[in-house]
C-alpha cells in the first residue's frame, strides 16, 4: 500500500475529507488543505483524483510518502555492514 500527500487549493472540512476516503486532513496556514491518502493500488489513487476533479476541488500537488525501512520490511535492519554478517567478506 502506498501513502500519498495531496495538496488542494481550498480548505476542506473533516467530513468532506472523510467522504473522499482520506486518512488525515491538515489545514494549511495560507489556505488550502493537505490530505493523506492510503492507496491500495494506482487505480485507487486515480479514483481519488477523479473525485477531487468532479467536486471542483483544485489539485495543487501529489507527493508519495516513502515509509521508513522498518515499516516496509517488517523491522529488518538495513544498516548492517558486511563485517557484521557471518560468511560475507569485504
Amino acid at each position: 500500500m502506498n501513502c500519498y500527500e495531496i495538496r488542494v487549493a481550498e480548505s476542506l472540512d473533516p467530513r468532506r475529507a472523510l467522504a473522499l476516503g482520506c486518512e488525515e486532513l491538515r489545514l494549511l496556514p495560507g489556505g488550502g488543505s493537505l490530505l493523506v491518502f492510503d492507496a491500495a493500488d494506482q487505480s485507487a489513487l486515480y479514483g481519488l483524483l477523479a473525485r477531487l476533479r468532479n467536486a471542483g476541488i483544485e489539485l495543487v500537488a501529489v507527493h508519495r510518502i516513502v515509509a521508513p525501512a522498518e515499516k516496509r520490511d517488517g523491522g529488518a535492519r538495513t544498516d548492517i555492514s558486511p563485517m557484521e554478517v557471518p560468511g560475507v567478506t569485504r
